[in-house]
């Protein structure tokens, strides 16, 4: 007899162990499946000599103690998980140099208090644009804290009367808002910093999306955890693990069976077959509707055609290095840097759908600043990261794979010491690069994203959290993880996978549709 769950997951990435730990907690039988040997997906750590390097995360934000105490800190005390998390010391630091001309280089703080004198010191013209900022993504937060209240169905007359800025914000790009704040061109430029971070220009983003992750950042302030991201994953998986969740790693799900239009279960690899009630994937839609579901006629017309519009995210290249001097020699000061060509987030876009784009920009974060103990001692770990917008591997062959990652290492190493002075290249003692290949051969991501689908207007954060209740996919089917309605990062995915846990607690304890 086919063992039988109330909920299984397909994969233990983020999502998933939020999904599964909650859902567990709730008193659902849960089945986690992992096809690879560790939990985390992308929240994982790698050994290469003596340094362990971070594989993707650079800091949480929402993750506060005490008076700070957020979103984030609530769901981890509420399902007993435990972790240690640094503050960083400042939100980042924000470089733009073109053509050995520096047009910005500024340092914010996190903090409100310390976020508005920084504005009253360096942009006094602005404070009044940063404090409307702070309120709008205030009434945004309430407005869809109200629409989840009403579960997809709120008053519209409440909405005029109590949420009638989140109803003004809601249909704005980011770039939109900022100018209707009146903000100048250099708060604007400085405020755009983060726009990687979403995978889309400052003029395409979701307002909504972008202010939101904005106020995380600045006013509750960003968070890494002391032992890496591993950490996090391993810690939510065994927490699940306690709540009753059973978790099989190296077993690959290969078909999700249905019967009578509904879910009923999965196949995995090894041919064996788990009954459940609930599905919940960390795959993204078109693999899923594609590949796993036993019968695609079961998916909605709509659905298909909605997951046919939507764009990939950013796909990104990584350099691990490990160095063998420490920060201070280096020339390293700063945890999180943003280094950009230009101030224009649509021109540094549209050029890197391409790997030879002009205008470019280039994430460094340096784990040592904050977690000092991070490698042995004498040494630094550096990671540098370049995202494109479009499938720009695409065209590399196998034979000239190894070439061409190694000709975009060695550009982001010389833009970086270029840039910002950094000794780097005489004191590599580790490297490891990792494409968008690489992430979609470890992630099973389409063309290596790591960002889930783009956040647009038509199709950002409030867009797809007020259409959630109104479509429908297949019944006992629920999509957990980066491209799901709260986007991509580690923040949203925690957090969406929380709530996805209820959603199936409401379908499984109303019956599902199994017979």
């Amino acid at each position: 007899m086919a063992d039988k769950y109330d909920l299984i997951v397909i994969g233990a990435g983020n999502g998933g162990l939020m999904t599964a730990c909650r859902a567990s907690q709730l008193g659902l039988k849960v089945l986690v499946l992992e096809r690879h040997n560790l939990p985390g997906g992308a929240a994982t750590s790698f050994v290469r000599g003596r340094f362990e390097f971070e594989a993707s995360l650079h800091e949480i934000p929402n993750f506060g103690t005490g008076e700070e105490n957020n979103r984030l800190t609530q769901i981890f005390s509420e399902l007993g998980i435990d972790v240690d998390m640094i503050r960083t010391k400042d939100a980042f630091r924000y470089v733009i140099e073109n053509d050995n001309e520096r047009s910005l280089d500024v340092t914010l703080p996190n903090g409100r208090d310390k976020v508005l004198r920084f504005f009253e010191e360096h942009y006094p013209g602005d404070v009044n644009a940063v404090e409307d900022l702070f309120a709008a993504a205030e009434d945004v937060a309430r407005g869809l804290e109200y629409y989840g209240l009403t579960r997809g169905r709120p008053d519209p007359e409440i909405l005029k009367k109590e949420h009638k800025n989140f109803m003004k914000i809601m249909p704005m790009t980011a770039a939109e808002l900022f100018r209707e704040l009146g903000m100048s061109n250099e708060c604007f430029d400085l405020l755009t910093a983060y726009w990687p971070y979403v995978g889309v220009d400052i003029e395409t983003v979701d307002a909504t999306r972008y202010i939101l992750l904005l106020y995380s950042y600045l006013i509750t302030g960003a968070f890494v955890p002391k032992m890496r991201s591993h950490q996090l994953s391993t810690a939510i998986a065994e927490r699940a693990c306690e709540l009753g969740c059973r978790i099989l790693y190296e077993t690959e799900v290969t078909k999700i069976l249905t019967h009578a239009g509904a879910v009923k279960g999965v196949q995995t690899a090894d041919g064996r077959i788990f009954e459940s009630t609930a599905v919940a994937s960390n795959a993204f839609p078109e693999i899923v509707y594609s590949k796993l579901l036993d019968d695609r006629s079961v998916v909605p017309a709509y659905e298909r055609k909605k997951t046919n519009a939507r764009k990939y995210g950013f796909r990104s290249v990584c350099v691990y290095l490990g160095l063998d001097a420490p920060p201070e020699e280096l020339g390293i000061n700063d945890y999180s840097v943003y280094i950009s060509t230009t101030a224009d987030s649509a021109a540094i876009y549209n050029e890197s759908k391409t790997r030879n784009g002009k205008e470019f920009s280039l994430d460094v974060c340096c784990l040592n600043i904050e977690v000092p103990d991070c490698s042995p001692e004498g040494t630094t770990e550096l990671v540098l990261t370049r995202s494109y917008t479009a499938d720009a591997w695409a065209d590399v062959t196998e034979a000239d794979y190894v070439k061409t990652k190694r000709r975009v290492a060695d550009e982001m190493i010389s833009d970086l010491e270029r840039i910002m002075g950094y000794k780097i290249r005489e004191h590599i003692e580790e490297i490891e690069i990792a494409t968008p290949i690489t992430f979609a051969r470890y992630m099973g991501s389409p063309q290596g994203t790591i960002y889930g689908y783009e956040s647009q207007k038509w199709d950002g954060m409030a867009a797809r959290t007020l259409s959630e209740g109104m479509e429908q996919t297949v019944p006992g089917l629920f999509f957990t993880g980066g491209h799901g309605a709260a986007l991509s990062g580690y923040y949203p995915t925690y957090t969406y996978g929380d709530r996805t846990a209820y959603k199936i607690m409401g379908y499984v304890m109303g019956g599902g549709r199994n017979e």
